[in-house]
């Protein structure tokens, strides 16, 4: 081999050599990109995910709000449409009773009622009797026989100007009230008696 033969030949060695060298480099490159190019698709499809995660859960927590704020909502209307009715429940009841007292009837009832079951809590007692200043004498002298005929004693009555209705018997430290005012003093229960017939109404 002369020496310009054994020269190509080196130089088409380096060229070779080049050549290797520059393909296993681009080939490197190529997989760095593919690498990063996958990577970059990974990260952008979780950053993707996160934010549709995020965006579902401020949905959800908007919806619970809003579910909330009706629910409050609709409990203060309710609330106000109770309040509503039991005031009306409790003029009409207070006006009801008033009306019955003005009866003569109803009245005598009333105050029979009173009698009987005051004697049965307390039999044998002496009773003074408070009631409002235009009751009837006659339905006094009445109560008198009721009293007597149970077993009872009168020691008296008595005019009370603060007694709208009915009658407060009293026997020593013993008091049966049947005044309006005492039929009605438990507000709450008898509210909570109206409220479940009004919701019972409402079923």
């Amino acid at each position: 081999m002369n020496p310009a033969q054994s020269a190509a030949a080196l130089l088409q060695l380096v060229a070779d050599n080049l050549t290797t060298r520059c393909e296993a480099l681009r080939a490197r490159a190529q997989g760095e990109a593919r690498a990063l190019l996958g990577q970059a698709h990974a990260d952008a499809r979780k950053r993707v995910r996160a934010a549709l995660e995020e965006a579902r859960k401020r949905g959800e927590e908007r919806i619970a709000r809003a579910k909330a704020q009706r629910k409050t909502r609709e409990r203060l209307a309710r609330q106000h449409r109770v309040k509503g009715l039991l005031e009306q429940g409790w003029t009409r009841l207070n006006g009801t009773l008033l009306q019955s007292w003005r009866d003569p009837a109803q009245r005598w009832q009333w105050v029979e009622r009173s009698a009987l079951r005051a004697t049965s809590v307390v039999p044998g007692a002496s009773w003074m009797i408070a009631h409002p200043r235009d009751w009837p004498v006659q339905e006094r002298e009445r109560l008198r026989a009721l009293l007597e005929a149970q077993g009872a004693s009168l020691a008296g009555f008595a005019a009370d100007d603060a007694v709208a209705a009915g009658v407060r018997m009293t026997s020593g430290y013993g008091v049966f009230d049947a005044t309006l005012g005492g039929l009605l003093a438990d507000r709450a229960a008898i509210e909570a008696r109206l409220l479940f017939h009004l919701e019972k109404d409402e079923g």
